[in-house]
């Protein structure tokens, strides 16, 4: 059963967000700080860096950044920055999250389809060590693992992104 959301109602909440911009090169998050902030990716190309090993480059609109943090009340996990000029509508994370149940579920299907990515990247490798079968096996685990990182925008939703909503 597909879970439905009404993205109508999100992207009106979304599009009342300001707009923050970042120059190439620019530091958007620092691993270790917290902003509070939840970032969605109206246009650009940022770069996902954790302890100094890039793991993904976003570049689909509609990509959150700072869920990780917003969740689990934490700071940020991973640098992230800008490889090209980037703009994002910014929330505060925690009324974002609280008061809008369209967007706490958005963000929570987004982060679901990562985990069950990366689970079944974790069986591939797993049964992929068990036949010792170790070098192409890893390989095509750590790629499916940084698919699984690089979130997946709603079908839906990155329609309307892409008709210039944002």
């Amino acid at each position: 059963m597909e879970l439905l959301l009404d993205t109508g109602s999100l992207r009106e909440r979304i599009e009342t967000l300001p707009v923050e911009s970042f120059a190439e090169g620019e530091t958007i998050l620092v691993a270790g700080t917290s902003t509070g902030k939840l970032f969605i990716l109206v246009s650009g190309t940022a770069q996902v860096t954790k302890q100094d090993v890039p793991i993904c480059q976003l570049a689909e609109p509609g990509t959150v950044l700072g869920e990780i943090s917003a969740l689990l009340g934490q700071p940020h996990t991973a640098d992230v920055t800008a490889v090209t000029a980037c703009s994002f509508r910014v929330a505060d994370a925690a009324g974002f999250l609280r008061c809008d149940p369209v967007a706490a579920l958005f963000v929570a299907t987004v982060m679901a389809k990562r985990l069950a990515t990366a689970n079944e990247a974790m069986v591939e490798l797993r049964h992929g060590l068990a036949e010792e079968k170790p070098r192409g096996v890893i390989g095509r685990a750590l790629d499916r693992l940084g698919k699984a990182l690089a979130p997946d925008v709603d079908p839906e939703l990155a329609r309307y992104m892409y008709a210039g909503w944002m």
